[in-house]
């Protein structure tokens, strides 16, 4: 039996689609010429046209690799190759950097410093005031003595009418970041006078002073912690004031009476520096 005659496949006609990549064939039929010389020719062509009638062939185009990817892909090999070769030296070899240097590209990275201020720097932060009593640990009064425009503190063991002379004072206390420090301020109630703490010339201790201070509570940082104390609280129940400006130094008084209040330090073992706080109802 005579074989038939069947075309290439580059002469069958196909349609191809951009959008999806893809080649269809649209239901095509395969006429074929059959040879003159067989007579059996169009029983096979009946044959062959229904089963090329139900076929639709699919050839998807493939995807162009991506060219950075290729190279590292071809890189890979070469070394995977160059690995089992013999009389290659490690110093000559090159290494996972070189490699990755022909895909990554490095790009400089700009750093802006940035200082950040706050605005709300301040060292102490008003909290609330009260007005106490103040006594030294022998129960001596604080009274305001004041003589040609010179004010201070005395202590004196005040009773009866005369103790209409001791002194009210104001303790304004403040936040700060050491939890373990109590910050207060100590004015005269009634008045704008606070007690403050000052280095004076031909002096080896600073003195403690009254100043006038119109708002405690506009002072900030240095202008503040002249008038600053931390009130401390001993095992005998008794407080004392360590100024903030001078550390080491102690609001003491006297043994003796009618004496100044002064500012002395903490190792001074004349002077007393303990002192019963009372809140004045």
């Amino acid at each position: 039996m005579a074989l038939a005659e069947v075309p290439e496949f580059n002469d069958i006609p196909v349609e191809y689609s951009e959008h999806n990549e893809e080649f269809h064939s649209d239901g095509f039929n395969i006429k074929m010429k059959p040879n003159k010389t067989h007579l059996q020719w169009k029983h096979h062509e009946e044959c062959w046209s229904t089963y090329f009638s139900g076929v639709k062939p699919e050839i998807r185009k493939p995807e162009k690799p991506n060219s950075a990817f290729k190279k590292a892909i071809m890189l890979v090999v070469v070394v995977e190759k160059l690995k089992g070769k013999r009389g290659i030296g490690k110093q000559s070899f090159f290494d996972d950097d070189d490699l990755l240097n022909h895909i990554l590209i490095e790009e400089d990275i700009t750093c802006n410093k940035i200082e950040v201020q706050d605005t709300n720097n301040a060292r102490f932060r008003y909290n609330k005031t009260t007005v106490h009593i103040i006594r030294d640990q022998r129960q001596k009064c604080l009274a305001l003595h004041e003589f040609e425009e010179n004010a201070h503190l005395i202590a004196l063991f005040l009773q009866g009418q005369n103790i209409e002379r001791e002194a009210k004072i104001n303790l304004d206390s403040f936040f700060t970041t050491d939890l373990k420090k109590r910050p207060v301020t100590l004015g005269i109630a009634g008045c704008q006078l606070y007690l403050c703490c000052t280095a004076e010339e031909g002096t080896d201790d600073p003195v403690l002073c009254l100043k006038e201070v119109a708002d405690i509570k506009e002072k900030q940082n240095e202008d503040l912690l002249t008038f600053m104390f931390y009130k401390k609280l001993g095992s005998n129940k008794h407080n004392s004031f360590e100024s903030a400006a001078f550390p080491g130094y102690y609001i003491s008084t006297s043994q003796q009476e009618n004496q100044q209040v002064q500012l002395k330090s903490g190792n001074n073992q004349v002077f007393l520096q303990d002192f019963i706080v009372n809140p004045n109802n």
